[in-house]
């Protein structure tokens, strides 16, 4: 191998490691919410949180009617069951009324259909892409 070959070889090495990798596909079973007001816990700020999609488990003892109406009790219940990092019930009970409605509704868009949550979710994407031309 010749030192022209090498230093091609190298430069284009060093040009795909600069390239940004392609995103990571999105789980279908993971929601994220981010938080108007995070949380403080200690000297950390908690900004969002990954709802995962319940397991039966995860609903033992709780009524689905009471959660499919956004029960606050039920959804305080629930959340520290799907939730990472884990809230606890009193972190919860204590959030910003606008992100308790977020994580409420996380949590129940579970109970769709993965065709309806496909659809809610580039609707969703489509009012943002809307709102930040518009901004």
């Amino acid at each position: 191998m010749s030192k022209d070959t090498s230093a091609a070889a190298i430069k284009e090495l060093k040009k795909q490691d600069v390239t940004t990798p392609p995103p990571m596909p999105t789980n279908p079973d993971i929601e994220t919410v981010k938080f108007d007001t995070p949380i403080q816990r200690g000297d950390a700020s908690i900004s969002q949180v990954n709802i995962n999609k319940p397991k039966t488990g995860a609903l033992r003892g709780l009524s689905l009617s009471d959660l499919l109406k956004l029960d606050v009790d039920t959804v305080i219940k629930l959340v520290p069951r799907v939730s990472t990092p884990p809230l606890a019930e009193h972190e919860v009970a204590a959030l910003d009324p606008t992100d308790f409605l977020s994580v409420s509704t996380a949590v129940v868009g579970f109970f769709a259909s993965k065709e309806q949550r496909e659809k809610a979710r580039a609707e969703a994407e489509s009012v943002k892409t809307e709102a930040s031309h518009t901004a």
